[in-house]
Formats: structure tokens, C-alpha cells, sequence
């Protein structure tokens, strides 16, 4: 299933210039804000807001009533706004609040993903806010000038409620996985095993913005970065699983992967497809790599999207130990200089010197055999949340 992916020059036309205005959103699968999705008889549309520490995003899905299993991605938005780091210092670890003009964007871009999903014949069924909004010293404010001015009510999801919608969207809702959504404050790991009615999960405050400007970008090179941000990263995940009842570490999820109470594969959402595209080499242009955002754009529009039996869409074939491993080696210093640097850092760059560290991690870990990378967002799961079951 190609993707394709379109400018939307018309998203700064709605409001007043802001002081550095995020860039116009874009769009994949159906790349026209300007046409309507076309879902086919009898299916159900419905739209979700994704309001990340990084991107905000709208997501337009379409299903047979009733039928969960059927629920299909039509449409996918995504603008740029960088709230994370408007609200929180990486570096000092101190929480501020979010300016008026980043709220301005905020609301702007949801007013113009609530026109999207009104000409996709669908209504907003879910809005959740993570990690930026639990950081915000001001989000009462916040929530209230956005309601006054899009009359959208969002919810800051709570950690539990963030993993358990990241894992019913990466597993279909499928007993038996282990999902690993990375986000850019903040990560979580979630599973369920087979036979079991909960989600268990954690989420550790330590994403790939925080542990790029804390364990890797400074380091005297990768490979030193690498392990600093792995230890950290371990330390903080071992901390956060000896909290929950009954305690429970890496080495008691490793268990239920032997015992076949969780399946060996490491689900993780998409994030554009950042860690395939960096590990297979698809961000590279000639010898050195993409940075412009158009060219990026182009790299994820090309991606086709696998019918996998098991795991449903998949953003690309499995990714083997060995694949990710041997990427992180290959890394040298022109190419760490480079990630680490602008435009290529925030474009793709922490998240590829991150994301597949962390990966990686787990995998050790958890003796897990591959890696699985599908398409969906945590929408998907608080679409299915919301509906009536």
C-alpha cells in the first residue's frame, strides 16, 4: 500500500503569523486535504487527535460498526509543533509553561484537522495530550483556550492510559505482545499475556529528545553515548517495573517470553518509520544524509506498507538483532556529527541515534527475535476506547 504525502500551505492561513510558526502539516494515504477519503459501504468513519510532545496529529480511520477488528487507517496528519521542548528543559529537567502564541498553533492546527475530518465525513471521537501536557505548569490555561477556541475538550491521558491505547493499537488488540511506543519525552512498554484481561505497562520519562540531549549528543562518540544512554535507559525501566503489583523486572518479562506467555517479537509504532528507514539506509543520500524536510518527506511517502497474517499492516519487513546492532556500529563520527546536528537532529536525527539503541536494549533484554514496526498511532486505540462496546 504506497503512501503519499502533501503540504498543506493553507493550515497558516487561519490565523495570525505566530513568533516561529511551525511549518504546515502534511499528510499520508491520502495526501488532498482538499478531497474526501473514500472508505467504502458501510463503514464508519472517525477521526482522533494526537496532540505529542513532538507532532500533533489527526488521524482518520474507518470500520465496520461493532466490528473492532475491521478498523482501517483512511488518512494521517501530522504538523510539528515541538510542545515538549517548549515546556520542559532536557537538559535542567524543569517544567515551565506553554507560551500563548505556541497555544495559538496548538488550537490553529486543531481547527484546520477538525475541517479535514468534517469533509472525510467523520467526527472527533477522541483527543488525548501526553507527556508535554502532564509537564506544563499551566494546562488548565491551556485546555481552556483551546476549548474556547475549537470547542475540542482534551484529555492528558494519563501514563497507564497512553501505553494501554499505544498497545491495543499495535496489537489489535491481540493478547500475548509486547509493545514498545518511543516518544520523544517519554517512552512507554506494554504487554499482555495470553489468557490475561489487562494491560501491564510502564512508561519511563526518558524518550528519545531527553536521552539525545542527555547520554548521547554529549558524549565523545557514539558508541560512548550509545552506552550511556542504554544504562540509563535500563536503570530507569528496572526502577519503574520494581514499582508496579507485584514488582516485576527485565529479566520476569524475559520469563514470560520463554514461558510463550508473550510472543518474542518487539512491536513498535511507526513514528513515520524512522527506525527501519535510518537502519536500512533509506535516509541516506549518496554518501552522506537527508537533510531537508521535503526530501524526507519523499522518503516516507515511498514506503509500502506489508499484509502481515499475524501482525496485520507492516511498515516494512521485520527488522533481525543483527540488522539493528550492526547499524548502530556502522555509526561513525561524520555520520554522529551529523545526526547530532541541524536540520538532520530534529528531523530524524535523535530519533535515529535513540529509538534504535533502545531497541536494541530490549531485544538483549528480553531474548526477543525481531523487531515488528506497523503503522498505527496511539489514536487507533483511544478511537476504540471511546466507541461503545
Amino acid at each position: 500500500m504506497p503512501r503519499s504525502v502533501l503540504l498543506l500551505p493553507w493550515l497558516l492561513a487561519l490565523s495570525p503569523a505566530y513568533s516561529d510558526e511551525p511549518k504546515p502539516a502534511t499528510c499520508l494515504i491520502q495526501p488532498d486535504a482538499t478531497k474526501p477519503i473514500h472508505p467504502g459501504a458501510g463503514r464508519i468513519v472517525h477521526c482522533a487527535l494526537d496532540l505529542g510532545s513532538r507532532t500533533a496529529k489527526l488521524s482518520v480511520v474507518s470500520m465496520q460498526k461493532g466490528r473492532n477488528a475491521t478498523i482501517r487507517d483512511e488518512r494521517q496528519c501530522k504538523r510539528t509543533l515541538g510542545l515538549g521542548e517548549r515546556v520542559f528543559d532536557s537538559k535542567t529537567g524543569i517544567a515551565r509553561p506553554l507560551a500563548e502564541d505556541a497555544i495559538g498553533q496548538l488550537a490553529d492546527t486543531i481547527r484546520v484537522y477538525q475541517k479535514i475530518c468534517a469533509l472525510d465525513g467523520g467526527s472527533i471521537v477522541a483527543a488525548g495530550a501526553t507527556q508535554w501536557a502532564r509537564d506544563a505548569t499551566n494546562i488548565d490555561e491551556v485546555k481552556a483556550s483551546v476549548r474556547a477556541a475549537t470547542g475540542v475538550d482534551f484529555e492528558v491521558l494519563t501514563p497507564k492510559q497512553e501505553a494501554d491505547y499505544s498497545y491495543v493499537a499495535a496489537s489489535v488488540n491481540t493478547p500475548g505482545r509486547i509493545v514498545l511506543d518511543p516518544g520523544s519525552n517519554s517512552f512507554e512498554l506494554a504487554w499482555q499475556e495470553r489468557g490475561a484481561a489487562t494491560i501491564v505497562s510502564v512508561l519511563v520519562k526518558h524518550g528519545y529528545v531527553r536521552g539525545s540531549v542527555n547520554d548521547i549528543e554529549p558524549a565523545a562518540d557514539y558508541a560512548a553515548g550509545r552506552a550511556a544512554y542504554q544504562a540509563k535507559v535500563r536503570a530507569l525501566l528496572e526502577k519503574e517495573l520494581t514499582g508496579l503489583t507485584p514488582p516485576l523486572d527485565l529479566a520476569g518479562i524475559r520469563r514470560l517470553v520463554k514461558d510463550g506467555k508473550i510472543g518474542p517479537e518487539l512491536v513498535t509504532l511507526g513514528q513515520d518509520g524512522a527506525v527501519q528507514l535510518a537502519v536500512r539506509g533509506l535516509l541516506r543520500d549518496g554518501g552522506g544524509w537527508i537533510a531537508d524536510a521535503s526530501a524526507y518527506d519523499d522518503v516516507v511517502r515511498r514506503q509500502v506498507f506489508l499484509a502481515d497474517p499475524s501482525f496485520g499492516l507492516l511498515m516494512a519487513k521485520p527488522l533481525l538483532p543483527s540488522e539493528i546492532t550492526a547499524y548502530l556500529e556502522a555509526i561513525k563520527p561524520a555520520d554522529f556529527k551529523t545526526l547530532a546536528s541541524e536540520p538532520a537532529r530534529s528531523l530524524y536525527g535523535q530519533r535515529a541515534l535513540a529509538v534504535p539503541a533502545l531497541a536494541e536494549l530490549l531485544i538483549r533484554e528480553l531474548d526477543a527475535t525481531r523487531l515488528v514496526v506497523v503503522p498505527q498511532e496511539i489514536t487507533t486505540g483511544h478511537i476504540l476506547a471511546k466507541l461503545p462496546q
